[in-house]
């Protein structure tokens, strides 16, 4: 064979076990029985097991209700790649000690909802997820907020540029775009579209916010870099918004790094503040 030839083969090859390796950690493929909810601390009375329809296929998530603190106050959480709900089940109890009402799903083929999981299915699912909190007695829409883990900013972003705007908007560790995240984060110096059909374009749908924005990123975020990623998605989103960069953070122990009681307190401040300027 034509070394050329050969050496477009190779790069084929390669291509191609890069675009099943990263559609494989963006999205979960394994089929889940029932939840576990390691370790969980919240009582029993306080949750409820929700399941809910997206277009054609039952998603599963949990209504975690507030301990009567801060009630009125709701968050849509849409976690991050990879892992069904128990991995972040930590986050859900975290956020839970704020006294707010957290809702927390599983994207289709996350979990045990059903379907495969694409771009156009996170949107539909983020969707359908927004329309069961709003259907809830205890929602209050003016003091719904959206919280985006990683992969999950794709939906909360796009919920808030396209279908609702919410009370505030946090943003963990968000990445740009496809292009970012491979070029940029993988360091592979090739279209995205090469690798996965995704466009997931966070920066550029950040610009229709209306709604102040936090940003959470870590500086040793070597899988999405501040640099390429978190530092583009906050400069395009409009005032008002603010961001914190943790020094020494990776991409999954921001929480850790910044002590969870700080970290609990900047996202509580950030409620108070959209509250102050929303009224």
């Amino acid at each position: 064979m034509d070394p050329k030839m050969l050496l477009c083969v190779i790069c084929m090859a390669v291509c191609l076990f890069f675009a099943c390796d990263l559609d494989g950690f963006l999205f979960n493929s394994r089929e889940l029985d029932q939840y576990q909810l390691p370790g969980n601390t919240i009582p029993d009375s306080l949750l409820t097991p929700v399941t809910f329809k997206s277009e054609t296929y039952t998603l599963y998530g949990y209504w975690v209700q507030s301990n009567g603190q801060r009630a009125g106050i709701t968050l849509l959480y849409c976690h991050g790649n990879k892992h069904h709900l128990d991995h972040y089940w930590d986050r859900v109890m975290w956020l839970h000690r704020l006294g707010i009402n957290v809702f927390v799903f599983d994207y289709r083929g996350f979990g045990r909802s059903e379907g495969e999981t694409s771009e156009a299915g996170l949107y539909k699912d983020g969707e359908a997820a927004l329309k069961y909190v709003l259907s809830r007695k205890e929602t209050n829409p003016d003091s719904l907020c959206f919280y985006g883990y990683s992969l999950g900013n794709v939906v909360s972003i796009y919920l808030a540029a396209e279908k609702f705007d919410p009370l505030c908007l946090f943003a963990e560790s968000p990445f740009a775009s496809a292009n970012s995240l491979t070029q940029g984060s993988i360091g592979l110096d090739i279209p995205a579209g090469w690798l996965t059909e995704g466009e997931f374009n966070n920066a550029e749908r950040i610009k229709k916010i209306k709604t102040p924005f936090l940003l959470l990123h870590g500086t040793d975020d070597d899988l999405v870099r501040y640099r390429d990623n978190g530092r583009i998605v906050f400069e395009n989103a409009p005032e008002p918004k603010e961001q914190i960069v943790i020094s020494g953070a990776t991409h999954t122990d921001i929480p850790g790094i910044m002590a969870v009681d700080d970290y609990l307190e900047h996202i509580c401040d950030w409620i108070d503040y959209s509250i102050s300027i929303s009224e």
